[in-house]
């Protein structure tokens, strides 16, 4: 006689066979199925090789996968030794894991990977202990950030008392102490000055804090008064030093380990070679400075600093990076940023027409406008421009497009074709439709350009300036 829940059984049989454990548990636990003792003995093997996967995902490093499958396996009743084991396994994974993000600086993440695992149903006192620790550290961090050292010692002393097997707690207070002490004789220093009303040396004072304690108020108060005095003239007589060169007073406090706003504050922990930039002109159309840099720096230009992109406005003289990885665009914010209204503090992805917003007020659209070319553009939203002035940024990947399109990089409604620069190599490269003319040469379809080239066509007319 045909009995319809063997046929349940085979099916739930096949999808264990095949791996299908998801599937072969849901079979399983139909109504009345479990009265069978094949089914039973079918689930239990369910419930056993689910652990067993959620081991092994653990020892890949996919964690959530592998908590996932562990909640599951409990519920189908696997062996109850066998999962308690496997889930302190779990909890001392995401405690290490905590601890390697303060290792890199980031506590906020440590906290983050604590609260995921309670939200996801793990306790004990060693995980609870740990998310209190980190709390701790995140909340000495955002001390640091204000100049509140003393308060944030507190703070990591109670860290320490929670979790002294965690070294890298030392490592962080010690830090601490070396930041809190070149800070007073910065704010010294900064006194004496805006009692001189000496702005010049109040804004390089008032910045070296600001390296160290991006949220010390006195420091951004007096960044304010003196960048309105002195602040476009240093802008005009910046001398550029070479990216990651140690700015003073920030190398004296040494690694500032957790403590410090991301993992790559510091000029020190900036190290990448800049691109090549140069300013294109576009007769009729406006001004653009052009950065070639997989990676490039935002923030003020001030003398004895440099950036890819300097900014005239109230920012911190190295406030954000931008780089390309891939097909996408990152952003690190290395002082106040938001994008789309929400404040970030790691590195985040860009999506097109996203708006960036560095301290306050500074905002900048960024843009893919062909989906064909990785080059980008920052179109500035706020009335603030570059130094030297100009109308937005090309992040130029492996083509500038200018043309009447709406999908062109620089859109020039009055010309009929496009003209395209591309790199090739270290040169640069002019393609047009026809014959034109590159510093009083003809050619046509497409030649090298320097980088302070003048380009001529029929309707158009552009040129490049070297910086």
């Amino acid at each position: 006689m045909f009995q319809p829940w063997r046929l349940k059984v085979r099916e739930a049989e096949e999808a264990f066979r095949n791996g299908r454990l998801e599937e072969a548990s849901r079979l399983l636990r139909d109504e009345g199925l479990l009265e069978f003792l094949p089914a039973k003995q079918l689930l239990a093997k369910v419930a056993r090789e689910m652990t067993a996967r959620a081991g092994k995902r653990l020892a890949a490093g996919a964690t959530s996968a592998g908590w996932h499958d562990l909640e599951a396996a409990q519920k189908l009743g696997a062996e109850s030794s066998s999962v308690v084991d496997l889930r302190q396994q779990f909890i001392d994974r995401g405690i290490s894991e905590a601890g390697a993000y303060l290792q890199a600086g980031d506590p906020a993440a440590a906290v983050a990977r604590l609260e995921t695992l309670e939200r996801s149903g793990a306790s004990g006192r060693d995980l609870r202990m740990a998310r209190q620790a980190a709390g701790k550290v995140l909340a000495a961090q955002r001390l640091c950030h204000r100049g509140k050292f003393a308060q944030a010692e507190e703070e990591l002393n109670a860290a320490l008392s929670l979790r002294p097997e965690w070294k890298v707690l030392d490592e962080i207070s010690r830090a601490c102490e070396k930041r809190a002490a070149t800070t007073r004789r910065l704010v010294e220093h900064l006194h004496a000055a805006l009692a001189d009303e000496d702005w010049t040396m109040a804004l390089v004072h008032a910045e070296a804090i600001l390296e160290i304690c991006p949220d010390h108020e006195p420091a951004l108060d007096a960044r304010r008064r003196a960048w309105a005095v002195v602040g476009t003239k240093l802008a005009e007589t910046r001398q550029p030093l070479a990216v990651g060169a140690p700015r003073a007073c920030a190398a004296a406090a040494g690694p500032p380990a957790a403590i410090a706003h991301g993992a790559s504050d510091g000029a020190a922990m900036i190290d990448y070679t800049p691109g090549p930039r140069f300013l294109l002109w576009v007769d009729g159309v406006g001004g653009y400075l052009v950065c070639q840099g997989d990676t490039i720096s935002l923030g003020q230009p001030v003398q004895g600093s440099y950036v890819d992109v300097p900014v005239l406005a109230d920012i911190s003289r190295l406030h954000a990076t931008i780089r390309r990885d891939g097909e996408c665009y990152l952003i690190d914010p290395l002082r106040p940023t938001r994008l789309a209204g929400r404040s970030i503090e790691r590195v985040t992805s860009l999506a097109d027409r996203s708006e960036i917003e560095l301290g306050q007020g500074v905002r900048m659209r960024f843009r893919m406008p062909n989906p064909l070319s990785r080059t980008a553009r920052l179109d500035f939203v706020s009335r603030h421009r570059t130094s030297p002035t100009t109308d937005g940024v090309v992040l130029l990947a492996e083509s500038c497009i200018l043309s009447p399109s709406g999908k062109a990089h620089i859109t020039c409604p009055n010309w009929a074709s496009e003209v395209v620069l591309f790199p090739q190599g270290d040169e640069l490269y002019c393609r047009a439709t026809g014959r034109f003319e590159i510093d009083g040469v003809a050619v046509e379809g497409q030649a090298p350009i320097t980088r302070s080239s003048q380009i001529v066509g029929e309707d158009f007319s552009l040129s490049l300036e070297k910086l």
